[in-house]
């Protein structure tokens, strides 16, 4: 009977830690808490993106991957794609002629790294890596797209207040067909509370109708469960009101590379020292499809948004990159980028930093980023804080720092 009393007593103990972990990533009241006619709505969304695998694999991360086939996926349930015909390749590339000629390992390394990330996702012919969707992630999500409406800077992160630095085009008349540019990729320290993210923005549409794409990292525990950096996403067509969503928590995204995914962990540190990774998004010169790469961008795309998605993505008005970081109310704003300021004397391995900032025009040649690019952040924002600096290189000029360039980020903290 001491026995089966101890036995009672260290069982509970086990089952209050354990709840206590899992609430720290974002499982606590506010995400296990729905009203039934939620819950039914959450369990038919889940079937709808769980497809039945025709493989699952379990990560050395601890991610549950499954092999859908690749004509079956989520994004065909998608009511503007129920007649779409899908795309397997991009029907042109941009290749890297000028950042290779300035920095040969500029694309020689990333192309090394990226050949290792999810080596150990094998999905059969035919299928891709979809991550499986759990109930909390759309209880998350929907709590999310409720508070959205009190959103002030068109940055979709809410129930989150938070805080930016970006450097964007002055605007062009003919529009933008795409971005690119080589992330400095971080590991910030930061809470379940919390949330920081280096990336890029593509955009088009008045703010009520806002049409965007956005990727890049993010170290964010509500939506991965854990503080790993890790690649991700976000679209919208509607100026982030019912539409879209992060990754491939909706119908929309179609995945075609067959074992990179969103969510992809991305180790900041290497045997040759921090990691660099190239992030792309183009407009397809034939079919107007918004595709994804990661690393050198005619070896590895990942997948397309389709075209059907927006209503004034035929070409962007805006492209921006930059870093967002954000906490819940009455929580510290975590670190941005590495966490260090940036200086004046522009140590680029010092802070986040970002190289190789470039545009695409509609003939799809790309265009660095030049004198008149807008430098933005917070209002509310203290510089000491977080800030940014962006450096124009003359053309011709071989430098580490690319012909454009900016660093940014800082340490977080009371900054309001």
């Amino acid at each position: 009977m001491v026995f089966l009393k101890s036995s009672l007593v260290e069982n509970l103990i086990v089952l209050v830690l354990c709840l206590s972990v899992f609430s720290k990533y974002g499982a606590g009241e506010n995400h296990t808490t729905v009203h039934e006619e939620e819950n039914l709505e959450i369990e038919r969304q889940l079937k709808i993106l769980n497809k039945p695998p025709f493989k699952t694999i379990i990560t050395k991360t601890g991610d549950t991957i499954d092999c859908v086939d690749i004509y079956k996926q989520a994004a065909f349930d998608h009511s503007l794609l129920k007649d779409h015909k899908i795309q397997m390749e991009p029907s042109y590339f941009n290749r890297d002629k000028n950042i290779t000629e300035i920095d040969s390992s500029a694309t020689k390394v990333s192309r090394v790294l990226i050949s290792k990330l999810q080596e150990d996702i094998f999905c059969p012919a035919g299928t891709v890596p979809i991550r499986r969707t759990e109930k909390r992630d759309l209880i998350f999500f929907n709590n999310f797209k409720k508070s959205k409406q009190n959103f002030t800077n068109e940055y979709p992160k809410s129930p989150m207040y938070h805080h930016y630095v970006s450097a964007e085009t002055a605007g062009e008349k003919n529009g933008y067909y795409g971005a690119k540019a080589k992330f400095g990729i971080h590991s910030p320290s930061v809470t379940p509370e919390q949330f920081s993210t280096s990336q890029m923005w593509i955009q088009n549409g008045p703010s009520g109708e806002l049409n965007s794409i956005e990727t890049g990292w993010a170290v964010y525990p509500e939506l991965f469960k854990d503080h790993a950096t890790r690649s991700f996403s976000y679209w919208t067509a509607d100026g982030y009101k019912n539409t879209g969503c992060f990754n491939m928590l909706c119908p929309g995204f179609i995945q075609v590379h067959p074992n990179i995914s969103f969510g992809t962990v991305l180790n900041p540190i290497t045997s040759t020292g921090p990691l660099e990774m190239f992030f792309s998004v183009y407009r397809d010169k034939k079919t107007h499809n918004w595709w994804y790469y990661i690393g050198k961008d005619d070896e590895m795309p990942i997948g397309y948004w389709p075209k059907e998605l927006f209503s004034h993505l035929e070409s962007a008005s805006v492209v921006r990159f930059g870093g967002v970081a954000g906490a819940k109310p009455n929580e510290r704003s975590p670190p941005m980028g590495n966490g260090n300021l940036p200086t004046e004397d522009y140590k680029m391995e010092e802070t986040g930093h970002m190289r190789y900032l470039q545009a695409l025009d509609k003939d799809g040649h790309t265009h660095y980023f030049g004198s008149s690019t807008i430098i933005k952040k917070d209002l509310d924002t203290k510089t000491d804080c977080y800030d940014i600096i962006f450096h124009k290189t003359k053309f011709g000029k071989r430098q580490k720092r690319g012909y454009n360039s900016m660093i940014f980020g800082g340490p977080g903290g009371n900054c309001f």
